[in-house]
């Protein structure tokens, strides 16, 4: 969140709130890269003895970790299902979120490793016996949201799920993301959202992606089948179910702006919706989140639907004795069972009978880092070490062999589309039309105005 903090009420004492007034808010500090880094700790008074889930939950940009505690109302969940909660504090209220600069606007002059930060945080409560590690979660709200997809593809294996909100990943990630296990992940994003928009922009740090193509990116990374699509009240949601073992994902388009949705909404939700677009009510996004963690991590983690036949994630070996390894042994360990790719984000079609999807068998191949080409698509690919899409991995396609083009037919902007056409100004200047030229190399002959009457 960019603007927030210029139009949310400032912030309160942490025992002040009557949200709080049944559970303990207090100030922690651990030591990460050499820094003395802060968080609140929200634990629930009435809380079993013993560790407990946690969820680490991050600000946006330039909004102060109490007001995300109080703006996103996740104590109250807290308090009644008995889980911790910690908000850890960014520097100078910014994220270096694996982008190349924070926040996306905001240049790189001091590197932290604020992913290593959160880690930190949550092997500290571990350590204190407050958090249990197998039902530990990582969600972020704008900044925080890059910062936990950045967590999701380095170490998915650290938290049980994760979510987002407000956040697309740059088209970087299409590459450079490669979780070590299938990652289960809930994303919203607002329809009328003008600070991170849905269809994807560019940022002085990355180009993003659209949130359609975020969603499919994680669904691709987990072997997701065809998604399931439902209504919500001021939403769409789609959910990729059928997935890997361990793999989901769950995409919610909002129709507001760049704020969570709540079950109620104030004045000052619609003092903020002036920057930052309406919030909507009806769809509670805490409780949303944490009906989606809690089916994850612990001694009962969430299994795909079994009606389904299992699919191997990409990168990720099937379980010993699974039928999914039986049959890649059957095959051979070169190929993998892939759903193909369709032609446009799969939240933006409707699968029907007519195009069933398809998996093809497809010959796995190494990952092969490209260089930075000469001429990239943006100076935001550039930054990012990204090449030009003509340099992507080419789709599971048959390439028939053709002839190279001749020279004249090669369209170039220094060449005329049209052989034998002219290009304004390509031999030399503008003549003028009394000088003493050709009509061949006269490229613009105009009279000149007559001169102005003397007076």
């Amino acid at each position: 969140m960019l603007l927030a903090a210029a139009v949310l009420p400032p912030a309160l004492p942490l025992l002040a709130t009557p949200a709080s007034a049944q559970a303990v808010n207090t100030e922690r500090t651990v030591v990460s890269g050499g820094l003395r880094r802060e968080y609140i700790l929200h634990v629930p008074r009435n809380a079993p003895p013993g560790p407990k889930p946690l969820v680490i939950a991050l600000h946006g940009a330039l909004q102060p970790a109490g007001m995300m505690q109080r703006y996103l109302d996740l104590d109250q969940v807290a308090d009644r299902e008995g889980f911790v909660v910690a908000y850890p504090k960014g520097m100078n209220l910014l994220w270096n979120d694996g982008r190349s600069s924070i926040a996306g606007f905001i240049p790189l002059l001091h590197r932290r490793d604020d992913a290593r930060f959160v880690i930190d945080v949550m092997d500290r409560l571990v350590a204190d016996g407050i958090a249990d590690r197998s039902r530990s979660y990582l969600m972020g709200f704008s900044n925080g949201g890059f910062l936990t997809a950045f967590v999701a593809c380095r170490y998915a294996d650290r938290f049980a799920a994760f979510a987002t909100m407000m956040m697309t990943v740059p088209v970087g990630y299409q590459q450079s993301c490669k979780p070590s296990k299938p990652v289960p992940i809930l994303l919203m994003n607002g329809t009328y959202d003008p600070i991170v928009p849905m269809f994807g922009r560019p940022t002085p740090g990355a180009q993003l992606m659209s949130a359609g193509s975020t969603a499919s990116l994680f669904a691709r990374l987990d072997g997701c089948k065809a998604p399931e699509q439902v209504s919500a009240p001021n939403a769409r949601i789609w959910r990729w179910k059928r997935c890997a073992p361990g793999g989901e994902v769950a995409y919610y388009e909002i129709a507001g702006g760049h704020q969570p949705p709540s079950s109620s909404t104030g004045v000052t939700d619609a003092l903020a919706s002036v920057l930052l677009g309406p919030r909507r009510s009806g769809l509670d996004a805490p409780e949303e989140i944490w009906s989606f963690f809690k089916r994850y991590g612990g001694p009962r983690p969430g299994q795909p639907m079994e009606a389904e036949p299992q699919i191997a994630a990409a990168g990720a070996p099937a379980p010993a004795g699974s039928p999914a390894a039986s049959a890649a042994l059957a095959e051979g360990p070169a190929l993998a069972m892939v759903p193909l790719p369709p032609p446009r984000p799969a939240i933006d079609a409707k699968p029907s009978a007519a195009q069933p999807i398809v998996a093809q068998a497809v010959t796995a191949q190494p990952t092969v880092t490209k260089p930075i080409l000469s001429h990239p698509d943006s100076a935001a690919t550039a930054w990012q070490g990204i090449a030009p899409t003509d340099a992507q991995p080419a789709a599971t396609t048959v390439a028939v062999a053709q002839e190279p083009l001749p020279e004249a037919q090669i369209p170039a902007l220094h060449r005329p589309m049209v052989a034998g056409a002219t290009m304004p100004l390509q031999t030399g200047s503008f003549v003028p039309a009394d000088a003493s030229a050709s009509a061949a190399t006269q490229l613009a002959a105009a009279p000149r105005p007559p001169r102005a009457p003397v007076r």
